[in-house]
């Protein structure tokens, strides 16, 4: 579904780049997470990929073609994209929020309605109670689920997802890890996932791509990272998890 090779790019003042050399492929229906500090590169390759921002050299591929050959519009409408802020319109009603891509589209206003009211069931708000609500009304963790439903609104084959709970209290933020687990489950969208949370990242990757000053580290299974990281830095920042996790395992095979 997504294929980067060899990308580079770097901004002015910076004496390396912000993404240095990377090459990832991204498979159908899978769920990748770049996982790394601020500054690694991980958010720049979002924009890359939906050309908020061009890169130096290199080239991406969507669905097989390149993404410089794909009108821009077109592109970014196979492609949700959900932000840590959100980015609702504060004096649109949530369903003229959700709505938003396809009233750009030229679709009906009933259709719109209809969409939005089924998106909303789709990330569990009920849309009686939602539809004419303004995003000051909700929570912050309201707000990020009518957020991924926005993204969802045209149907994309792709969700690019950066840091998008990074500002919610641990509980919700938990429960809308599982709710990407849901919706990646019946909705089978192939998903890339920015977050600098470790554990995060183990709970939702089928993949995970460690970054480091615009590097890209290593990728693999969870089993692969924790069992076998393959530089230096991987060893580091998983050692305390594997041995967390390690301790979980036992204390569970210990209460058989």
């Amino acid at each position: 579904m997504i294929e980067i090779t060899s990308i580079v790019k770097t901004f002015a003042g910076m004496d390396r780049p912000a993404v240095d050399n990377v090459s990832l492929s991204i498979a159908n229906g899978e769920t990748l997470v770049l996982l790394g500090s601020s500054g690694c590169g991980k958010s720049t390759i979002l924009k890359l990929l939906n050309r908020l921002l061009e890169p130096d050299s290199g080239e991406i591929r969507i669905g097989g073609t390149s993404s410089i050959q794909q009108p821009i519009l077109e592109l970014r409408r196979s492609l949700g994209y959900v932000i840590q802020h959100v980015g609702l319109f504060p004096h649109w009603t949530i369903e003229e929020n959700i709505s938003s891509p396809l009233r750009i589209q030229g679709v009906a206003a009933s259709q719109r309605r209809s969409r939005s009211r089924e998106l909303l069931e789709v990330v569990g708000l009920d849309p009686d109670d939602f539809c004419a609500r303004f995003p000051d009304q909700l929570s912050g963790g309201q707000q990020q689920r009518v957020g991924v439903a926005r993204a969802l609104a045209a149907d994309p084959d792709i969700l690019l997802m950066d840091e998008p709970f990074g500002a919610l209290d641990g509980v919700t933020r938990e429960a809308l890890q599982q709710e990407v687990l849901r919706l990646k489950s019946e909705l089978g969208k192939t998903i890339l996932f920015v977050t600098h949370d470790l554990f995060e990242a183990l709970a939702l990757g089928d993949r995970i791509g460690v970054m480091h000053q615009g590097r890209l580290e290593q990728v693999g299974s969870r089993s692969e990272i924790l069992g076998n990281p393959s530089t230096p830095f991987v060893r580091e920042l998983f050692e305390k998890p594997a041995q967390q996790l390690e301790i979980f395992r036992r204390s569970r095979e210990d209460g058989k």
